[in-house]
């Protein structure tokens, strides 16, 4: 298998499962407003980091349309408020990657992360569907769960990546973006 055909297959399968995950997160019994985990975030984060912000980017934007197309909410405002809140956090994952990549680590930019996909969301709410300055009261709650999931979700991702890693040194075909870095604690 070529290098090129050996990447292809291993976004796909990223793809997959990320969509299997936002798919699955959408029948969960939401608790709270708007609130989500954000699980399928973790698989974005590591790909921007096992393969770059372009690639990333594709993921979350394939997962986000095919995820709200087996979930039947394409076109509706939880398909809209998905995706202005996962471009915004792609967006923000992969400039803090590019900028400050050694100062943060998985957990922190998936941090950032995590509090830009809340804005992304809220702005689109405001302009989109709510018209109501109201709306921004929920910012404060947003800001600290997004601090509390994005933590976590980085924690997650950064095992994945590790694993994700080791399996693909394994295999001599591999060539991830980030396979000669090591990942970074803290």
């Amino acid at each position: 298998m070529t290098d090129r055909v050996s990447h292809l297959a291993r976004l796909a399968l990223l793809l997959a499962l990320a969509t299997v995950i936002h798919t699955a997160e959408a029948f969960l019994p939401i608790t709270v407003a708007w609130f989500r985990f954000g699980f399928a975030n973790i698989i974005g984060l590591a790909t921007l980091y096992l393969f770059g912000f372009k690639d990333a980017l594709v993921l979350t934007l394939g997962r986000i349309f095919l995820g709200s197309l087996l979930g039947g909410s394409f076109g509706a405002p939880a398909f809209i408020l998905s995706l202005s809140g996962g471009v915004c956090a792609i967006a923000a994952m992969g400039f803090a990657h590019r900028i400050s990549g050694r100062v943060f680590s998985e957990v922190g930019i998936s941090m950032m992360g995590s509090v830009f996909h809340n804005l992304g969301q809220l702005a689109a709410a405001y302009l989109i569907i709510v018209r109501n300055e109201a709306i921004l009261l929920l910012l404060p709650l947003l800001l600290v769960t997004a601090t509390g999931t994005g933590f976590i979700n980085g924690l997650a991702a950064r095992f994945f990546i590790r694993h994700f890693r080791n399996t693909s040194q394994a295999d001599p075909h591999v060539k991830t973006q980030a396979r000669g870095r090591a990942c970074r604690s803290g």
